[in-house]
C-alpha cells in the first residue's frame, strides 16, 4: 500500500446527497444467511440522509431452497424501507456471474455495488469505496489482502489457501493487477457497469476477472481498498473442486479475449 494514502474509515464519507446507489446481491440457496445481510442494509438505508436514493436488487439465481419465499416475506413484513428492495428470480441456476449481470442491467443508479449474500463485508464499508469515486476512479474493489490499521479480516485457512492458489494462477497468466480479485464487494460507476455487463461473456466464477480485465482494456481507473471482512458459516467453497474450476475459468477468459 502506498504510504501516502490514508485508508482510515474516519476520513471516508458516504455518497453525496444527489447521487444514487444500487446494491446488487446475487443469491443461490442463501435462505439461511441472507436475512442478516438485508437487515444490515435496511438499517444503512434508514440512517442515510436521503434513503430514497438507495435501492437493493436481490437476484435469486435458480435457488432450489426457500430463498425466494424468505426474502419476499422479509421485504413485506420486516423491512423498514420496503420500496427500496426488489427480488428478481428465475430458474434454472445460471451462475453467479449471470446473476450479477441481471442485477447490473436492471440497475439505474449513479453507482452500483455488488455484495455477497453472506454480508461478509458490512454494507457501511461502501463509504470507503464511494470516497474513491470522488477522486476519479471508475471501479473500486474491496480487498481482504491490503492491510490498514482500522481494518480487520477474519478468514479461515481453507479460504486463504484457495485465494492464494487462485492469485498464483492469475499471476501466471498476467491477470493479477488487483491483489484480491475475488472479494465480493465491488463498486462501479453507472456508465461503466452497463458497458461491462453488456460485454460480459463469462457467467460463473470468472466474472470478477472478466470485469477487471474489461475495465483495464477500456481504460477505466481501478482502485483497490481494504475493507473489513469476516467469515460467515455456510460457504459453498470446495478447496479441490473450486481450484480446478477457477483454473478452467481463467483459461476460458484467456482464450475468449485472445481469439475474439
Amino acid at each position: 500500500m502506498n504510504s501516502s494514502e490514508n485508508y482510515s474509515s474516519e476520513s471516508k464519507t458516504g455518497m453525496s446527497g444527489t447521487c444514487s446507489l444500487a446494491i446488487v446481491i446475487p443469491a443461490y440457496n442463501e435462505s439461511g444467511r441472507i436475512i442478516h445481510t438485508l437487515y444490515d442494509i435496511d438499517e444503512y438505508i434508514s440512517e442515510s440522509t436521503n434513503p430514497g436514493l438507495l435501492n437493493v436488487i436481490i437476484v435469486s439465481d435458480g435457488s432450489t431452497d426457500d430463498t425466494d419465499i424468505v426474502v419476499s416475506n422479509w421485504i413485506e413484513k420486516k423491512s423498514k424501507n420496503k420500496k427500496s428492495f426488489i427480488l428478481i428470480s428465475y430458474s434454472p441456476n445460471k451462475g453467479k456471474g449471470y446473476a450479477i449481470r441481471e442485477g447490473f442491467l436492471k440497475s439505474n443508479s449513479d453507482f452500483v455495488l455488488y455484495t455477497d449474500a453472506d454480508g461478509a463485508s458490512p454494507i457501511k464499508e461502501v463509504n470507503k469505496l464511494l470516497y474513491w469515486t470522488e477522486h476519479g476512479f471508475d471501479v473500486v474493489c474491496g480487498s481482504r489482502i491490503i492491510k490498514a490499521d482500522d481494518v480487520k479480516v477474519e478468514m479461515g485457512l481453507k479460504r486463504r489457501f484457495t485465494g492464494l492458489v487462485f492469485h498464483l494462477i492469475l499471476k501466471f497468466f498476467n491477470l493479477a493487477d488487483v491483489k484480491d480479485t475475488q472479494c465480493g464487494f465491488k463498486l462501479f460507476r453507472k456508465d461503466v457497469v452497463k458497458k461491462l455487463a453488456q460485454a460480459q461473456k463469462c457467467f460463473n466464477y470468472s466474472f470478477d476477472i472478466e470485469y477487471l480485465l474489461l475495465s483495464k482494456n477500456y481504460g477505466y481507473k481501478i482502485k483497490e481498498v481494504p475493507v473489513n471482512w469476516s467469515h460467515v458459516e455456510g460457504s459453498k467453497i470446495s478447496l479441490l473442486q473450486d481450484s480446478i474450476k477457477m483454473l478452467l475459468e481463467v483459461l476460458k477468459i484467456r482464450f475468449v479475449y485472445k481469439y475474439n
